[in-house]
C-alpha cells in the first residue's frame, strides 16, 4: 500500500500519511507523493484536503533512520510544500491523532486549519538534539501563537496537548478519540465548504503576505486583491442572490 493514500469523505479529499509502523515519519518518498497528490486535487471537485496519520501517530517529523542524501535538498522540498499548502487553492485541515512533533506540527502548521485529539503531543523538540526547527516552524508558529509562546516551546523543545494546543490557539477543535480524527476534520471545515473560493484565497492571500510586509504595503496588497475579487464572477453571483433573497451558485471564478 502507498505511503501517502488518497481518499474521501464528502467533499473532502483526504490524505494519509500510511507508515504507522515507523509513526509515519517522514522521508523523501513521502514528500515526493504530497506533491503529485496535491497537483490531482487541485484539479478535482473537492472542496477542501484533510491531511492525517494512520495508525496511533499524525507524523513525528523526519525519520532520523533514513536521513536525506542532500539536506538542502530535502529542507528545498519541504519548504515547496509547506508553500504549496499555505497558497494551495483550496482550504486544507490536519487531522491530528496522537502526536504531531517536528516536522509533522510544521506540516499541520502550513493547513488553513488544525483539529486534534484532546490528549494529542504537539511540540518542535529539535533543540533536544541539538538542532532547531527548520521545516517552518520558527516562522509559522510565532504567527499562530505569538513570539513568547511560540519560543517557550522551541526553545526548551516543550511539547503541549491538544487542550492546551486549543486554549493558546495552536489547534480549531478538539475531538476525543482518534478513530473520528478524518470525521472531526470534515465536520469542522464544512461551513467554511459553503462559500466561494475566489475570497477565501484572497482573505488567506492577504493574511499570509500582509503578516511580513509594511502597513502600507500590506493595505495596498489588500486592495490589488479586492479589484481581483470584485472582478469575479462569483462577486457578481453573491450581489445578485443577496438582491433577489435566494442563495448563491458559487462558480469559484
Amino acid at each position: 500500500m502507498s505511503i501517502i493514500t488518497y481518499s474521501t469523505i464528502g467533499n473532502c479529499a483526504v490524505l494519509t500519511m500510511n507508515r504507522p509502523e515507523a509513526l509515519n515519519a517522514i522521508t523523501t518518498d513521502m514528500l515526493n507523493l504530497f506533491e503529485s497528490q496535491l497537483d490531482a486535487i487541485e484539479k478535482d471537485d473537492s472542496r477542501a484536503v484533510i491531511l492525517t496519520g494512520a495508525g496511533r501517530a499524525f507524523c513525528p517529523g523526519s525519520d532520523i533512520k533514513s536521513p536525506p542524501d542532500n539536506v538542502r535538498a530535502r529542507i528545498d522540498q519541504v519548504h515547496r510544500l509547506i508553500r504549496r499548502l499555505l497558497e494551495f487553492p483550496k482550504l486544507s485541515i490536519a487531522a491530528i491523532n496522537g502526536l504531531a512533533l517536528g516536522g509533522g506540527l510544521e506540516l499541520a502548521l502550513a493547513c488553513s486549519f488544525r483539529v486534534a485529539e484532546s490528549d494529542a503531543k504537539l511540540g518542535l523538540p529539535e533543540i533536544k538534539i541539538g538542532l532547531m526547527p527548520a521545516y517552518g516552524g520558527t516562522v509559522l508558529l510565532p504567527r499562530l501563537i505569538g513570539a513568547g509562546r511560540a519560543q517557550e516551546m522551541m526553545l526548551g523543545g516543550r511539547s503541549v496537548s491538544g487542550q492546551a494546543a486549543l486554549s493558546m490557539g495552536l489547534v480549531n477543535s478538539l475531538f476525543e478519540t482518534p478513530e473520528i480524527a478524518v470525521q472531526a476534520a470534515h465536520d469542522f471545515i464544512q461551513p467554511y465548504c459553503n462559500f466561494s473560493q475566489i475570497p477565501q484565497r484572497a482573505i488567506r492571500d492577504a493574511i499570509l503576505t500582509g503578516s511580513d510586509a509594511s502597513l502600507a504595503d500590506a493595505l495596498e496588497h489588500e486592495y490589488r486583491l479586492l479589484e481581483s475579487v470584485s472582478a469575479s464572477d462569483d462577486c457578481l453571483e453573491g450581489v445578485n442572490a443577496f438582491i433577489e433573497k435566494r442563495p448563491p451558485q458559487w462558480k469559484d471564478r
